[in-house]
Order: C-alpha cells, then structure tokens, then sequence
C-alpha cells in the first residue's frame, strides 16, 4: 500500500529542517570544541549556554540523536561527535560507586556537582549505547550496556518489581520502567539476542499489573515502594504524552514478541485522544484519571510522542491514522518548531498555547529525532 500524500509532505518537510537545520545547529552551536560535551540548553538566538551544569543524560540523548542521525546518513561526522561525547563522560563523569554508571551532574569545569545515580538517566545510556552499536559496529557499546544493567540489577532491583528511583530512592515512577523497556527493546532491535526481550517481558509484565488501571483506563505515574498507585491527587495523575509513548512501545513489543497488546493499546490512545487533546491537536501535560484537565500547559515531547503513537497505529491499520500523524507533525511546526533561528524550537506553551520564554533544552532533541527517524522509516519502508 502507498503512504498518503499528506503524510509524505509533511514528513519531507520534517526530515528537511532535521538535516539542515536542526542537526548542524546542534553540531556546530552546541557542542563544547574544547571538552566534545554538549551543551545543557541554547539561548533564543542559537548559542549555547556552556556555562551552565551539564547533566549526563543530556550527553546520553544526544549520543543517540547524533548516532541515528549517522545511521541514517544525515550527519557524517556524527561517529565522530558521539565518540567525543562518550570520552567526556569517562574522563570526567565515571561514578565512584556504581561500576558502569555516570554522576547525575558536572559543572563547566567538568567538575562533579551532583554524584547521585538516577535510574531514568540509566535507561538514556542503554538507548544511545545500543545505537552506537547498530549505527557503528562498537562492541564495547554492548560490554558497556550489559555491565550498567547488571549494577542496576544487583542494587536497584526490588522484590516488588522493576527497579528504585536510583541513590537517592524517593516516589517512584512508571518513566524510568518506560524507557528501560524503549532500551532493551533498541538493544534487542539491534544485536537479535533474546535475553533483552525477555528482559522487555519484565516490563510488560509491570505494566500489566502495576501501571495500567484496568479500573480506569489510564496509565498512572506515581507509586508507592509496593507499586500500588500514590494517594489523592498525585497518585491520580495521567499524562498523555505517556499515553502515547507506551502505544508506539507496545506496538514494537508486539511486533518482536506477538504479544497482545491491543487492547491496551486501543484503550491508551483512545483515552489520550479523548481527554488529552486540545482543539489544536496538542497533548496537555496533565489530566486525572477521570479526564478533567490539571495542567493545561503544553511542551514539546507530547506532540512527538502524538506522532509516533499515530505511526504505529497506521502500521496495524487504523483508519485516519497516517492522517492524524502528518496532522500532528504540522502542529508541531506550527507551534514548536516556527522559529526566528532555523533549528531551534519551543519547548513549553502555556494554557492559551503561547510560547513560555526559555531556553532550548538539548534533551528534545532526543524526542524530535526520534519521531522523524519514525516518520521516516514509516515512509521508506511500508
């Protein structure tokens, strides 16, 4: 089957402001000539803020963006910019005491700041190793990722299920699970070893029984040490983003696993759909689990994960899929990507959908390129 024109179009126009905007702005803008580190954010005119801590997930998105964007041939010196990266952050961001990890957080001296461990970076540096080896054949990628799981394994991991917030313990979250899933179903994606889908089972399995409200049809957020959800308010919070996100994951379980995922799949994007979305076609940031709208504010991941959930509904045959992605796509131009410095885009709106002044975050890039690499692929390869 062909893909429909408007989704063609649009998905043009984003892997167009994707290579020649978006990717050598990043390159040559935010990345540090003397460290190889890239920056934490970039001003509203295209410079970076290099004198602001640094957090290693950041380093670890954007291994994964510059090693996709290589892999694709849309950035040939990307090997060279993720090897930098990745020398950053052993010369100056090894944790002391947790063997494979890195510290939550260096200053502009490269000086640590923050020496905590946090288990949701973890899942950045499993995803962005598990490109470097599809993209450029480095089996110490692989050694690398193995080795951070096992320590995640041997001291996080919890006879209750999935695995603590990291060093600093606290609340904790269905995200971190979410993104150890999208990892170890990269790591399986590309090197086909079944032990990192079963490991993916894991995570299902969690989301099954702990995260997913069979009652309500949402995904909760927030969880006691037991992983039953949070009381009052917090533990009541949905967000569609999430929504969609777990739809596009569960859609590539499925597809390596034959797993039925439908019906969760069905319910999440229908109920993200149903009380997530503005009349614009953006995600709110926050509803309850009876749909009333907390947070009425919008950022910039929601609408890319809108658009892979979209893809990956296309793919099974949803009718008005391929048309709400490219829809979406066209939103996400029209409210986060319309800027004065090619490249650079929006990362919050408020309620009214207008733009909040601040910084670029370099962690969206991880987001942006994620969807287009979907969008993509979803044109080239159906």
């Amino acid at each position: 089957m062909t893909v429909s024109a408007p989704l063609i179009q649009a998905t043009e126009k984003f892997a167009h402001w994707m290579q020649t905007y978006a990717l050598p702005l990043w390159q040559q803008q935010g990345i540090e000539s003397s460290s190889g580190a890239s920056t934490e954010c970039m001003n509203a005119l295209g410079k970076a803020e290099f004198a602001q801590d640094r957090r290693t997930r950041v380093q670890a998105r954007q291994m994964f963006t510059y090693a996709a964007a290589y892999e694709l041939g849309w950035c040939a010196q990307g090997q060279g910019i993720v090897t930098a990266i990745q020398h950053y952050l052993d010369n100056h961001a090894t944790h002391p005491q947790y063997p494979g990890a890195y510290v939550f957080k260096l200053d502009a001296a490269h000086q640590v700041v923050d020496n905590s461990l946090d288990t949701y970076d973890c899942a950045f540096f499993l995803l962005a190793w598990s490109y470097q080896f599809r993209a450029f054949g480095d089996t110490c990628a692989k050694l690398r990722a193995e080795r951070l799981l096992a320590m995640l394994d041997s001291t996080f991991k919890t006879t209750t299920g999935g695995w603590l917030e990291g060093s600093l313990g606290g609340t904790r979250r269905q995200n971190p699970h979410m993104h150890l899933f999208e990892a170890l179903l990269a790591w399986y994606e590309a090197s086909g070893e079944a032990k990192w889908l079963a490991r993916a089972a894991e995570i299902f399995s969690l989301f099954e029984l702990k995260f997913f409200s069979h009652q309500h049809g949402v995904l909760y957020e927030y969880f006691h040490q037991d992983l039953s959800p949070l009381s009052f308010a917090q533990g009541q919070a949905v967000e569609p983003g999430h929504h969609m996100e777990w739809v596009w994951l569960l859609r590539r379980y499925q597809m390596f696993s034959d797993a039925p995922v439908s019906a969760y799949c069905d319910t999440l994007y229908q109920r993200g759909i149903q009380f997530g979305q503005d009349r614009n076609g953006l995600l709110f940031d926050e509803v309850n689990h009876l749909g009333q709208v907390t947070k009425a504010s919008k950022r910039l991941w929601t609408v890319t994960e809108l658009i892979k959930a979209h893809l990956a509904e296309a793919r099974i045959g949803r009718p008005g899929a391929e048309l709400a992605a490219a829809k979406a796509i066209n939103a996400l131009f029209e409210h986060h990507l319309n800027c004065p410095v090619p490249g650079l885009y929006i990362e919050r709106l408020d309620e009214h959908n207008q733009p909040l002044a601040q910084s670029a975050p370099a962690t969206s890039m991880y987001h942006l390129m994620m969807a287009c690499v979907e969008a993509f692929s979803y044109c080239q390869n159906k």
